[in-house]
C-alpha cells in the first residue's frame, strides 16, 4: 500500500480535528516531495527532440 493511502485512511479514521489536519498536511508534504524528486530526475534524462510541423 502506498504511504499516501495509509495517511489518508488514518486521516479518515482520526477522531480529533487537529490530528486530521496534521495527517492531511503530512500527505501534501509527501506528495510535494515526490513531485520535486521526480522533476529533478527528469533533467538528467535525454531531452526529447521537438517535432517539426
Amino acid at each position: 500500500m502506498k504511504p499516501t493511502s495509509i495517511i489518508g485512511i488514518a486521516s479518515a479514521l482520526a477522531g480529533s480535528r487537529k490530528l486530521k489536519l496534521a495527517l492531511v498536511g503530512m500527505q501534501f508534504a509527501y506528495l510535494g516531495y515526490k513531485l520535486l524528486q521526480n522533476n529533478d530526475s527528469g533533467e538528467s534524462k535525454k531531452k526529447r527532440k521537438k517535432l517539426k510541423r
